[in-house]
């Protein structure tokens, strides 16, 4: 797997910018919750965002099952904004 400092992606070429979002893409159509399973596990939130979740909004999943809906600020604040109904 090619990787790259995350300080380098606003350097990168139109042509690497697609090609990364195709990558991340196909990696979540092969994602299997293995990875987030471990994060939880872990004690650590995971953070994703379901079809009717709204725009600027992502849900963040709990170790301890809880979820809420956040939102972060232009200044990299998280905001909670609800507790959606568990899963």
């Amino acid at each position: 797997m090619k990787t790259a400092a995350i300080e380098l992606l606003g350097q990168v070429s139109a042509k690497e910018e697609t090609d990364l979002l195709h990558a991340i893409d196909n990696a979540f159509d092969f994602d299997d919750g293995a990875a987030a399973k471990r994060h939880l596990a872990a004690g650590r939130s995971v953070y994703y965002r379901e079809p009717q979740t709204p725009a600027g909004h992502v849900i963040r999943n709990n170790p301890d099952g809880s979820r809420q809906l956040v939102r972060f600020t232009a200044d990299g604040a998280e905001l909670v904004v609800s507790e959606p109904a568990a899963a």
